[in-house]
């Protein structure tokens, strides 16, 4: 389905990357707001510690990138052989001991934090929730030590960490510059210290108008470099429109799969048509296709023309059910959203605090019947380190 009119969320500090960019394109108008914490600074000397993440660098198997077969062998929960952590098998996400998992989760901007990018006590208020994962906003300029001190405050949590880089915000070209980033022999390094718990998610809404056959090229040239670099936890791969084109992904997501299983596929849905029979169709498109999809990011209304364009979000939450599809919201707040400020601002809560909930952030998290509160279930390994 074409949705028409494509606006983005830059998600960064006063709007700096990608502000205020409108362009026209098949499909509509795109434009890229920033989406991001006001005032915030970088934390670009935040939390350093945790250096010992040094191990298992020389992994450089899967030279081909094409199945990822190290993390697949599990074979149910509780039970069967360990795998080296989480896969997909189809369209579904498995931990280590075999164990589906559905994503129930917000975002948060700890790269922000004005106190450093720890993710503390940020991650103890998500907590709260009974959320499974959090999608942790990262920056190319900050350290792997600092990268491994963020993972290690979120699974102290019991949350699943899904690192994602916010550097190439609606801009293509720039998608090899992240690569360059996860394949960095420390960053790697990290990734291999907590492999058997850990998702990331190449980059943040990564191009506007990108057709598909360069979008396939270019997934699959940085799928192929990761995995040669020894990286074999499930990879997250955005749409582009800002992270909004769910067509492309039912289009050519099939192609990446091909090319490598071991991936999920994001879709951000800051749809100006945001109804119910929309949300309902694209789901219900996607599930028919057995992708791997999830919903990477969405709030109460469309980033463009903010509450001129009301998302249905309960019906989201109410499908997701149904169709076993993985979630998380934009975002917890504790850095403040640029966007829609003065006309339904995305911040689930006051203050990054559980108690600070409010609106249709404390919806989503704990009243609706499909809350997170209400559906988020935690693998077993993720509560015990263990498979038993």
């Amino acid at each position: 389905m074409a949705l028409g009119l494509f606006v983005g969320c830059g998600d960064d500090p006063d709007g700096q990357q990608g502000s205020g960019q409108e362009t026209t394109g098949a499909g509509g108008d795109a434009s890229g707001t920033g989406g991001g914490a006001t005032g915030a600074t970088s934390g670009t000397g935040g939390a350093t510690t945790g250096t010992g993440a040094t191990t298992s660098t020389g992994a450089t198997t899967g030279t081909g990138a094409t199945t990822s077969t190290s993390a697949t062998s599990g074979t149910g929960a509780g039970g069967g052989e360990e795998s080296t952590g989480f896969s997909v098998r189809g369209r579904f996400l498995h931990d280590r001991c075999g164990e589906k998992v559905l994503l129930r989760g917000v975002n948060e901007m700890v790269v922000w934090l004005a106190s450093g990018p720890d993710g503390l006590p940020e991650f103890q208020e998500i907590a709260k929730t009974g959320a499974n994962t959090v999608r942790i906003v990262w920056l190319a300029t900050e350290s792997a030590a600092g990268l491994d001190q963020a993972i290690t405050n979120a699974l102290a949590q019991k949350l699943i960490p899904i690192v994602e880089l916010h550097d190439a915000t609606g801009k293509w070209e720039l998608l090899p510059t992240l690569v360059d980033y996860w394949t960095k022999a420390d960053v790697v390094a990290v990734i291999k210290k907590h492999e058997q718990n850990l998702l990331v998610n190449i980059g943040n809404e990564v191009g506007d108008q990108v057709d598909n056959a360069a979008w396939e090229a270019g997934y699959k040239q940085a799928i192929t470099r990761m995995r040669e670099a020894g990286i074999t936890v499930p990879l997250v791969i955005d749409a582009s429109k800002w992270g909004q084109n769910i067509d492309q992904l039912q289009a050519v997501g099939p192609a990446l799969v091909a090319h490598d299983p071991n991936i999920l596929l994001s879709v951000h849905m800051w749809w100006t048509d945001g109804s119910g029979a929309t949300i309902t169709k694209e789901l219900e498109e996607s599930v028919a296709l057995n992708l791997p999809l999830m919903v990477g990011e969405f709030a109460q209304h469309a980033v463009y023309e903010c509450g001129k364009h009301p998302f249905d979000y309960k019906t989201l939450l109410a499908k997701s059910v149904e169709h076993e599809v993985g979630w998380l919201a934009w975002s917890w707040g504790a850095v403040k959203n640029s966007d829609c400020q003065n006309d339904g601002p995305f911040d689930m809560t006051t203050d990054g605090t559980f108690a600070g909930l409010t609106g249709w952030g404390r919806e989503v998290a704990v009243t609706d019947p499909n809350s997170i509160q209400n559906t988020s279930v935690r693998p077993h390994s993720i509560e015990t380190g263990s498979c038993r």
